[in-house]
């Protein structure tokens, strides 16, 4: 199968080759949107999740459908995925999130796990 999509990231590699391609490109730009605090990048206020904003609220409905449509929006910024489900777990100033998530073009599904916790938050 040629390769749909082309390009780079220095996460997890100590040296070249820093390409991606295909699903691996999109997971990796799809993580990098999920763990930047939305407001963090420079000139880009919209860019980032406000789930990291959200670790100490107290779980509610609304606190879920908040969370929810973050996490759809995010994906829906990716012109090449589309969601299909979104299951989440609260607790403990933790948040995890099943995003279940199909390539365009590939038809392929997958699953990506996410991970917002204060520990985690700290290292920022």
């Amino acid at each position: 199968m040629a390769t749909l999509f082309k390009g780079f990231s220095t996460i997890d590699k100590n040296r070249a080759p820093y390409t991606l391609t295909d699903t691996d490109l999109i997971k990796r730009d799809l993580l990098n949107h999920f763990y930047t605090k939305k407001g963090e990048r420079v000139m880009r206020p919209n860019f980032g999740s406000i789930i990291w904003d959200m670790l100490m609220e107290q779980d509610s409905p609304t606190l879920q459908e908040d969370i929810k449509e973050d996490i759809e929006r995010i994906v829906n910024l990716d012109p090449r995925v589309s969601l299909e489900n979104t299951i989440l777990y609260i607790n403990d100033q933790t948040i995890r999130a099943e995003v279940i998530i199909k390539y365009y073009n590939i038809e392929q599904s997958e699953t990506l796990f996410l991970e917002f916790s204060r520990r985690n938050a700290e290292d920022f």
